[in-house]
């Protein structure tokens, strides 16, 4: 049975694409040191923007995930979730990489800029900018958090599973690993006394992943996601306009200290928290925000073709304001000039997933077309 459809989803994957987008755009005025001041989204006292709302787009994606496959009742029906998200993801990354790939080919004068060739095997899986700290490799088109959503589609079903059969132990084994991954490295001076902190030793030695992208961190944000859409959600559905208002009121000002006021947090924790907060406030603001006709077809709009913008926006950002890195820009004028930036991001986003979307169906049914059979047409005898 299909399940209504909740807007308060469509609302967070937009709001978070622009703050994703804002971030990197922020960002690249201190990488090109382009002069006097850019948006200044990026840091604040305990954390970075960046970090909350990657987080946001770990928990929603377990969110949906959750609302709309709360369980599976055959292998068939897991085969076949893992064909949808394939169709989801691949298509669009694959068009989009092939066109960078000429692109850095032509730049560096060479095909194989990227490492051996054994290399491609990760832009084939869409992990290459997930694995990137390992070394060079054919990375050029989306970010790394990309391969952390198709990892974190691959353990869907066992995640699902242990959130039917084993919910309690589940999520707190999966906050102790997320949690003890950022105090792991207090024991690489301890002396080898037991296995324990051997085998923590040898963890340190061979992860290197940074703790943001590490899977625990992944693990947690999507697990947070089905605690939301389970418990919060249905909680936030009964209030009132005017108790979901209060509410909302309440938790923006309850994000207030988090970043102002330095707090005894690691980063991450602190973005986990306002990641959360972040996503109860659009869901309480989610009425308000449906009422507004035009404003809630622009989110709409952005929300279906997020993913697009995400696997361009950091190309093109790159690419534009390199034209832009002597101008002088304010705060002010910074922000202005983030609107026609971020259109030109979001038309090619767009376009992209239009070009992937019907390069799909026209593949789909050119393989419905050799592989069903064809009735036979009945032979006409005279008598």
């Amino acid at each position: 049975m299909k399940k209504p459809y909740e807007a308060s989803f469509n609302i967070i994957r937009a709001v978070s694409a622009v703050a994703i987008v804002l971030y990197h755009y922020s960002y690249i005025f201190y990488e090109y040191g382009i002069k006097e001041s850019g948006p200044e989204f990026l840091k604040f006292e305990n954390g970075d923007y960046g970090g909350i709302f990657v987080a946001v787009f770990f928990m929603l994606s377990g969110a949906a995930l959750l609302y709309n496959h709360p369980s599976f009742s055959s292998v068939k029906d897991v085969l076949n979730f893992y064909k949808k998200r394939w169709l989801s993801i691949f298509p669009a990354f694959y068009i989009g990489w092939i066109i960078m790939y000429v692109i850095n080919s032509k730049r560096v004068g060479g095909w194989f800029w990227g490492g051996p060739r054994k290399n491609f095997l990760l832009s084939a899986i869409g992990m290459d900018g997930y694995f990137l700290h390992l070394g060079m490799n054919y990375y050029c088109l989306g970010e790394w958090f990309l391969g952390g959503i198709i990892l974190m589609y691959l353990f869907y079903p066992l995640l699902l599973f242990l959130w039917n059969r084993a919910r309690i132990p589940s999520t707190v084994l999966i906050t102790f690993l997320f949690l003890f991954n950022f105090r792991r490295h207090y024991f690489s001076s301890a002396p080898d006394t037991n296995i324990f902190i051997v085998l923590i030793k040898y963890y340190n030695s061979h992860i290197v992943i940074s703790d943001n992208m590490c899977l625990w961190t992944c693990f947690m944000d999507f697990w947070l996601g089905f605690i939301v859409v389970t418990y919060f959600l249905p909680a936030i559905k009964k209030r009132t306009l005017k108790e979901s208002l209060i509410a909302a009121a309440l938790l923006i000002i309850a994000t207030i200290p988090f970043q102002m006021t330095p707090l005894p947090l690691n980063k991450l924790e602190t973005c986990t928290i306002l990641a959360v907060l972040v996503m109860l406030i659009l869901m309480l603001l989610t009425p308000f925000i449906t009422k507004a006709t035009q404003l809630n077809a622009l989110l709409n709009f952005l929300s279906k073709y997020s993913y697009g913008i995400f696997l361009v926006h950091h190309v093109l950002l790159y690419g534009i304001m390199w034209l832009f890195k002597n101008y002088h820009f304010n705060r002010v004028t910074s922000l202005i000039f983030f609107i026609p930036v971020f259109a030109v991001i979001t038309v090619t986003g767009a376009l992209l997933t239009l070009c992937a979307d019907t390069i799909t169906k026209k593949v789909l049914s050119l393989f419905d077309a050799l592989f069903t059979e064809k009735p036979e047409k009945p032979v006409s005898g005279s008598d």
